[in-house]
């Protein structure tokens, strides 16, 4: 549904199913009633608003203001507190408000993409290799900001087509320590920074919770497109919310990580790498915004 400058609503917005999609061309068009049944999958498109990572989101019950330097306005939508709403960067360099949250985050199964709360055990997810591989566990880590140290909890948000054209599809959050293959290398996102098309998330719930999915190899799967590691076990496991579950299931049993080199920190690098991803996050500034 788009929403054209001077377009007036009356009636509530209800979006239907998956992949809904409302695009507000004109701040003047915002709408004044209800929008009902937003969630995880669906978008809705701020055409007016160009994405700088500045902006900030704030839910207060089912009212959500999104606040852009000396400006701000709001939405009335339908259970916004209960939701992972956040602000992302299209393709065109507009912001959209998503439910896309560390639950949110879309892996790629044989049947499409499904985002990680939604797996279970024995679901099939696709590896790089093209095979489709059952879930061996899914461990679920929840965060707590309050006393945390912000290098090692907040998320890290590497904006859509960060890494290369097209990838991530779309915003794609992930613990500092999760990897993904950039350059033949396994690079944990904290490394990854830049301050501009890779951040460190701060507008972030006071608890949230991460999810890992672990195959029966070390494995790489497709989040938002991109290649991301399998859970292994390099890390305490016992730092998972249910991490008996797998004791229960597997006791010690222990996988073999893969045999890429890994960057743990921003000196492990390459220049090489860090400058093409500074020069594609200067293109991604640098595309037409929408009109307004």
């Amino acid at each position: 549904m788009v929403l054209s400058a001077g377009a007036v609503t009356t009636q509530g917005i209800t979006f239907a199913g998956n992949d809904g999609t409302l695009d507000i061309v004109d701040s003047s068009s915002l709408p004044t009633t209800t929008i009902s049944g937003f969630a995880l999958g669906d978008s809705i498109g701020l055409d007016f608003l160009a994405y700088s990572s500045s902006e900030s989101l704030s839910v207060s019950g089912d009212t959500v203001t999104v606040s852009a330097g000396d400006t701000s306005f709001a939405l009335t939508i339908a259970g916004a507190s209960d939701t992972g709403m956040v602000l992302e960067r299209e393709s065109d360099g507009t912001a959209a408000i998503v439910v896309c949250y560390y639950p949110g985050t879309r892996i790629r199964t044989p049947s499409g993409d499904v985002a990680v709360q939604d797996l279970a055990l024995a679901d099939l997810v696709m590896t790089a290799a093209g095979l489709a591989m059952p879930i061996r566990w899914i461990g679920r880590n929840t965060v707590s900001t309050r006393f945390a140290d912000p290098l090692r909890v907040l998320p890290i948000r590497i904006c859509a087509g960060a890494l290369a054209e097209g990838l991530p599809e779309r915003d794609l959050l992930v613990s500092p320590a999760h990897a993904v293959l950039v350059d033949g290398i396994l690079v944990q996102a904290g490394a990854l920074v830049n301050g501009t098309s890779i951040i460190r998330e701060t507008n972030v719930p006071e608890t949230f919770t991460y999810f890992h999915v672990e195959l029966s190899e070390h494995a790489l799967i497709l989040a938002e497109g991109v290649l991301a590691e399998t859970f292994v076990d390099n890390i305490a496991r016992t730092a998972f919310d249910n991490w008996a579950e797998h004791e229960a299931l597997y006791g010690e049993e222990p996988i073999t990580e893969m045999p890429f080199p890994r960057a743990q920190s921003r000196r492990q690098v390459s220049a090489q790498t860090m400058e093409r991803l500074r020069a594609r996050a200067v293109a991604l500034m640098d595309r037409p915004q929408s009109a307004a």
